[in-house]
């Protein structure tokens, strides 16, 4: 762990895959379990290697991390605030956050899944459910043919076995195609 200079705040030396060193607050990285009790453990002396994520999702968990940062003295002004200026210091903030969620998760499916799989490997709950979401909301009705497309699954069964599917089951090849959500 590093401390910068003029400033309390502890730093953590995160490093992609690609070997690049990312510097962020402790405070923001501790959302990560995997994180937290490496450095509870004192496992983290000094850069925290990530061999499952590459720079370009690590700088995307990062800037989700900093967005959802959690610092025990903020909670304690922001209590004193909300108590003077009421409900809409809260409202404002949880608005503000809702509306980072939801332009955060607007990516592709690769970058989206990359997200994922990064959320998965530091045991980031909250960044695993949103992205999780999105996907199952841009899966939501659409054909199944258009979920094997989206996910790139490859179709193994004869002309015939599918045909007997879809007479057995029809209303699981309805629903639209492939549309904008794919983005």
């Amino acid at each position: 762990m590093a401390e910068s200079k003029g400033n309390a705040k502890k730093m953590v030396k995160l490093k992609s895959n690609d070997d690049k060193e990312f510097e962020v607050e402790e405070a923001a990285v501790i959302q990560s379990e995997m994180i937290k009790n490496m450095i509870e453990d004192g496992c983290a002396t000094s850069v925290i290697p990530l061999p499952n994520i590459d720079s370009k999702t690590l700088i995307k968990v990062i800037e989700y991390l900093n967005k959802h940062i959690s610092n025990e003295e903020d909670e304690e002004e922001e209590e004193d605030e909300k108590k003077d200026m009421g409900k809409a210091a809260e409202t404002g903030e949880e608005d503000d956050l809702k509306e980072f969620d939801e332009q955060f998760v607007n990516m592709g499916w690769e970058e989206l899944f990359d997200v994922i799989m990064a959320a998965n490997y530091l045991n980031i709950h909250e960044l695993m459910e949103l992205c999780c979401q999105s996907a199952a909301d841009r899966l939501k009705n659409k054909s199944v043919r258009a979920v094997r497309e989206m996910l790139k699954i490859t179709n193994d069964l004869t002309e015939e076995e599918e045909q007997e599917i879809i007479n057995d089951a029809p209303w699981a090849f309805e629903g639209p195609e492939i549309d904008d959500t794919v983005n």
